[in-house]
């Protein structure tokens, strides 16, 4: 082999990368340009995070006045809860001074209510997260008001939802929407005269759409440690669904753009499917409101196994914890269909119709 130096030219001195590389690097230089389309991408998902939050702070936090606890003593973890109130800052009273209590804590035939005395316009998160800290789970207790009418916490109850949104806007806004605009203007049909294959394009696609996938998912993991939703045990198991669910919708999303013409087209379908996954999902409407063969339908949909293996960690759904494996074999199985059908699929121009 001959030895270079400084008057052998550049090209003899490094070898050419792959054709993955060179389509993961050219995907990722196009999206630098467009910095307005990335930004876009994401914007989605900040907007209706932030939405929720700001509805949560609304609703559960601002305004309110701090709580004056009572635990009755027929709670089975009654020292426990009293001193994760205590740990918490909390004011708490015996039960010979309830009747000055906002919030009261008290063990029924169905688990555990946290009771908030009505028009009293008492805070309650933090009581709910020191039953959770004594040993409780999420579905061991309820939160109601002296009225009967139960008291949710938004943020807790839509993150996996939004989560899902802004994969969603990732995958679909970010991905679909660029590659049936590349096979509008042509630009497919000159990757089409190269020694590219079909599966190394769709897969070079994806490495500079993770680095927004990955801003997803640590905002998630960041919101729901700093709020207690999740125990750092909890994470790895997170990170799997929320890893699986992923590549599950880009597979979804290559499968849509693996024929599409019409990029204005893809771009409405991208912009309205997270709305109707949000509805979908159960985090806004509960699945109780619809009638029973909605229901059925939307327990079909790809999106609600992810919302609802997301939940389990992120919402402490038992139902969902339950099934978690059913959840991740569906996606899986999906995952590798879509792909498959994508490649399959996938046409570089219309001219590969005839």
């Amino acid at each position: 082999m001959p030895k270079t130096d400084q008057n052998t030219p550049r090209s003899h001195q490094y070898a050419p990368r792959s054709q993955f590389m060179e389509l993961a690097s050219s995907s990722a230089k196009d999206l630098y340009r467009d910095r307005k389309g990335s930004f876009s991408i994401l914007l989605m998902f900040l907007f209706f995070f932030l939405l929720m939050v700001g509805l949560n702070y609304t609703i559960n936090i601002g305004g309110r006045n701090a709580p004056v606890v009572a635990v009755d003593s027929s709670v089975v973890l009654y020292s426990e809860v009293r001193e994760q109130l205590a740990a918490s800052g909390l004011k708490t009273v015996d039960a010979h001074n309830a009747d000055a209590a906002t919030v009261t804590v008290k063990e029924t035939e169905q688990g555990v209510v946290v009771l908030l005395r009505a028009k009293t316009n008492s805070q309650w998160l933090q009581v709910a997260a020191a039953v959770e800290r004594a040993g409780y789970k999420t579905s061991d207790y309820t939160v109601i008001d002296t009225l009967g009418d139960p008291v949710v916490d938004i943020l807790r109850n839509s993150l996996a939802g939004v989560s899902c949104i802004g994969l969603m806007a990732i995958t679909f806004m970010g991905t679909s929407v660029p590659l049936t605009r590349m096979r509008e203007n042509g630009t497919l049909r000159l990757l089409g005269t190269t020694p590219a294959n079909k599966l190394t394009f769709i897969l070079a696609q994806t490495p500079a759409r993770l680095v927004f996938g990955v801003f997803v998912i640590l905002t998630i993991f960041i919101t729901s440690l700093l709020l207690g939703y999740t125990q750092a045990a909890q994470l790895f198991r997170l990170l799997g669904t929320m890893t699986l669910g992923l590549a599950m919708l880009f597979a979804l999303a290559y499968l849509l753009a693996s024929r599409s013409r019409k990029p204005d087209t893809i771009n409405n379908i991208s912009a309205t499917l997270p709305m109707l996954v949000l509805f979908a999902s159960g985090s806004v409407l509960p699945p109780r409101m619809f009638p029973e063969p909605v229901t059925w339908a939307l327990d079909c949909l790809p999106t609600t196994w992810y919302v609802r293996a997301a939940a389990a960690d992120l919402a402490g759904d038992a139902t969902s914890t339950e099934h978690i494996w059913l959840y991740w074999a569906l996606m899986l199985t999906t995952t590798i269909t879509a792909a498959a059908l994508a490649t399959r699929l996938f046409l570089w121009d219309d001219q590969e119709h005839q």
